[in-house]
């Protein structure tokens, strides 16, 4: 059986050949993917990359395998996603570019072209540290005590360090052979998402690195919105006045203001989702602070992000977290205070200053104590 479906995926590529180089002038691709056998009879669709909610493409797997054809008047990064009755989905980039693309899903390989094989050495130079990192997050995932997630912890963030050392060496090798194409905007945008989530970057490092760039580095749509999202981070720091948010209120969703709740009180923020591990690990935590500091001045916060409401309240209820609750159902919230990652914990002053950013653990609580003084 392997064997037939070696020689069908050989007569289809070499027909795909031949029927792109008799039509050259048309930027014409065609895409061969495998899948696991989970995701048989899985729908498949490709999405621009810097407008996901723009199909490009779809079709169904069968037998394991995938086949989509195309034309683009220039190479566009896109998406391959592959998404099962069940919900379950995998996805890859690659280029769209004139030619045979290549990709196994099972197995993370992309080839075929030129920029996709360099997209590959992009995506694989760190598998190593890659698949370190999703054991330490397994561990932690089932860590059932404070010592043992922080000695977790640890370790995650060394091989954290040395995994985005050796990923902005490869992106930035990258970038150098690509200064004026989609792969280098790729590359780009991923130097300056790496730096931001380490804390390095700021928006005048990044105004600096597309100064002399290319227009189609300067105009992907991914570094314009982290870039501005770095701005408003800033707009948001330490030492900043906070920025009122409209979000909405208790099971029928009211709409309110933050201000409402927090003006004139030292407030504590806490931006989570109910699918996020660590936010889920800092509610005890909040829990005891908002019961030991409430009636002295704090109030505590949960503003739920990138979540749906029926997850909200059910994790509401599970957790017990009875302190004020209030929901974000776009991406207002992350986007005016520039949160790259959750649970992002913020301390405002009463009189409304940005105390404190990304409090964590111990942390929060002498922060708090402080802030009372």
């Amino acid at each position: 059986m392997t064997k037939m479906l070696s020689y069908k995926r050989l007569i289809l590529l070499l027909i795909s050949v031949f029927m792109i180089g008799a039509c050259a002038e048309k930027q014409e691709y065609v895409i061969f993917g495998n899948v696991d056998k989970q995701y048989e009879g899985a729908e498949v669709y490709v999405l621009n990359e810097e407008n996901r909610r723009e199909k490009l493409d779809s079709t169904v797997v069968k037998d394991g395998w995938f086949r989509l054809q195309g034309e683009v008047k220039q190479p566009i990064l896109a998406v391959i996603v592959v998404k099962s009755e069940t919900g379950k989905r995998v996805t890859m980039n690659c280029v769209l570019e004139k030619g045979v693309i290549e990709l196994d899903m099972f197995e993370n390989v992309l080839k075929g072209t030129l920029k996709n094989d360099a997209l590959h050495e992009l995506n694989t130079a760190c598998e190593m540290e890659v698949e370190a990192l999703e054991m330490l997050y397994s561990q932690y995932m089932t860590a059932v005590s404070e010592e043992e997630r922080k000695a977790i912890e640890l370790k995650y963030d060394s091989v954290n360090e040395l995994y985005n050392d050796k990923y902005l060496i490869t992106a930035l090798c990258t970038y150098n052979s690509n200064k004026d194409n989609i792969l280098g905007a790729y590359s780009i945008y991923k130097i300056i998402e790496t730096e931001f989530q380490r804390g390095n970057m700021t928006s005048h490092i990044a105004d600096s690195l597309l100064q002399n760039a290319s227009s189609v580095v300067v105009n992907f749509a991914p570094t314009k919105n982290i870039v501005e999202t770095i701005r408003n981070m800033e707009k948001t720091s330490v030492g900043k006045h906070y920025i009122d948010l409209e979000l909405l209120e208790n099971v029928e969703q009211t709409p309110t203001l933050l201000s409402k709740y927090i003006d004139g009180k030292v407030a504590l923020i806490d931006f989570w989702a109910s699918w996020c591990g660590p936010c889920r690990n800092e509610m005890p935590n909040l829990a005891n602070i908002h019961k030991k500091y409430s009636d002295k001045g704090l109030v505590v916060v949960g503003v739920n992000v990138l979540d749906k409401p029926a997850a909200q309240q059910k994790t509401i209820e599970t957790m017990n977290m009875t302190w004020i609750q209030l929901l974000d159902t776009t991406t207002q919230a992350t986007n005016v205070y520039g949160i790259n990652s959750i649970p992002q914990i913020m301390l405002i002053g009463a009189d409304g200053t940005i105390l404190a950013r990304n409090l964590r653990g111990e942390d929060v609580e002498a922060a708090v104590v402080e802030a009372l003084k």
